[in-house]
């Protein structure tokens, strides 16, 4: 279960994740269902769904909410997604937000979200014997199994595994919000739900899970520690012998240049003559002038400070005064990252572009024909970007830190040997040293089309990680019998 699953919803690299390792579990011979809410963009998107007689109907904030489950047919799978239906919690134009401000309700949205999951698992309509809960959106379901719903018997045998993909995002709520989540106030204890007097609901998937995990492995230590523990390093220490950090895997039926059908021209390792093509292609998409001979750097991240976009601005900066480049940049999000790079477009009209917003098609489009890929985080708990930009030839210019530490190897000119760009500190100097030798290598082309070659030759698939977490749930299946 999941706030976000593509390609139904998305807004980020959750919505990937959640559909791609479910792919693979289901690739395995699991059985394999998803539920996620109905919002407003699956029926913008066309998908079409099944209403079944299971009617839902809660009490939240003093205030009677029925909603109903629809189901529907994973593309290309044998999954079956379910998707719990309520206009006024779910039929709005975001997810979590519009216009850069959350929802108000958001509390009470994903409670009933959490609520409509427990009471569908009851129906027998499908019997788990694991929930597999992403995020603070989905943490009141192993909090109710744990509690309210602890004595009853067709729930007894239900194991719970909570995902945490960024410890930044914590569903913070006021006290006074609390009773919306239907739990005993003995629940809103520093051992619960209360983290420094108000609700913090990724505590409470930390707390009521039977296993937790993250999306790298290096993460699962990083959040131990003040630097990178958002304030719940001690949380995180309290409940390590639950936590296994578990790489996010890539779908190569999706990001794959040999047979993508959203970009212009195919290539592959062996033939990399497409790529120009699509190159040429992103530069008149973009109102660039189409130059072969000029580098071209992409970004595609979501405007928030982690993603490191203020070293991007600074360094390109520079280098635009300096040098003969280009700069495309796509996202949206906090609206100061926005106005730098509308700033970047305006002083250099000729060698940047930004498309404001999320889309799927420009992002393969962007990887596929841009140079070099910037993704300087200043922590980053796995990261998918840099993994696709790999697959497309694209080598990625990253932060030492958490996922990109355990995917990206730095090249080495001695041994010509790596296939990125990786630096220490989340200063501007040491990015542009980086982003030095990487231009160094690229005007080498003999070097650069093999560092091309051996990022594209990387193998990121699920294969070893759905092995772990095959692992993970066979043994708390195996715990219970």
């Amino acid at each position: 279960m999941a706030a976000e699953v593509a390609p139904f919803a998305k807004t980020g690299g959750l919505a990937d994740v959640t559909a791609s390792l479910s792919k693979a579990l289901d690739q395995r011979g699991h059985e394999v269902a998803i539920i996620l809410p109905k919002y407003l963009m699956v029926d913008r998107g066309g998908y079409p769904t099944e209403l079944i007689d299971l009617p839902l109907s809660f009490r939240i904030d003093n205030e009677d909410r029925t909603g109903w489950i629809h189901r529907a047919k994973f593309p290309g799978a044998s999954i079956t997604v379910y998707f719990v239906a309520n206009d006024f919690y779910y039929n709005r134009n975001g997810i979590y937000h519009d216009g850069g401000r959350d929802y108000p309700d958001n509390l009470a949205r994903f409670t009933f979200f959490c609520r409509a999951v427990i009471e569908f698992i009851r129906s027998g309509e499908f019997t788990p014997d694991i929930v597999h809960c992403h995020d603070w959106q989905t943490s009141l379901v192993p909090t109710y199994l744990k509690t309210t719903e602890k004595d009853v018997q067709s729930l007894s045998n239900l194991k719970t595994v909570f995902t945490v993909h960024n410890l930044a995002f914590q569903g913070f709520f006021p006290r006074e919000q609390f009773p919306a989540t239907g739990l005993p106030w003995h629940t809103f204890t520093q051992e619960g739900l209360e983290f420094f007097g108000d609700l913090n609901l990724l505590k409470a998937g930390f707390v009521y899970s039977d296993a937790i995990t993250t999306v790298s492995e290096r993460y699962a230590i990083e959040m131990m520690t003040p630097e990178y523990g958002c304030g719940m390093e001690s949380i995180v220490s309290a409940c390590r012998h639950r936590l296994t950090g578990i790489l996010n895997g890539v779908d190569y039926e999706v990001w794959n240049p040999q047979n993508d059908p959203m970009i212009v021209s195919h290539y592959s390792p062996e033939d990399l003559s497409g790529k120009s093509r699509c190159k040429a292609a992103l530069q008149e998409q973009f109102g660039l002038p189409v130059r072969e001979d000029v580098p071209i750097f992409a970004s595609i991240s979501r405007f928030d400070d982690q993603k490191g976009l203020d070293l991007i601005y600074h360094a390109m900066e520079m280098l635009l005064f300096e040098g003969d480049l280009q700069l495309v940049v796509l996202g949206e999000g906090k609206p100061e990252y926005e106005r730098l790079f509308n700033d970047l477009t305006s002083r250099f009209p000729h060698q940047v572009s930004l498309y404001v917003g999320h889309n799927e098609e420009c992002a393969h489009r962007m990887l596929s024909g841009a140079d070099l890929f910037l993704m300087p985080s200043r922590y980053e708990p796995c990261g998918l970007v840099q993994l696709y930009s790999l697959k497309y030839g694209t080598p990625p210019i990253v932060r030492q830190a958490g996922g990109l530490a355990d995917t990206v190897r730095d090249y080495n000119d001695a041994q010509r040997d790596g296939y990125g760009f990786v630096f220490n500190q989340a200063e501007t100097k040491d990015f542009l040293q980086a982003i030095g030798r990487a231009l160094a290598v690229y005007r080498d082309r003999t070097a650069w089309t093999a560092l091309q070659r051996r990022g594209m030759a990387c193998d990121f698939s699920w294969g070893r990680s759905a092995d772990k977490y095959e692992h993970l749930f066979e043994s708390l299946v195996e715990d219970y019998s």
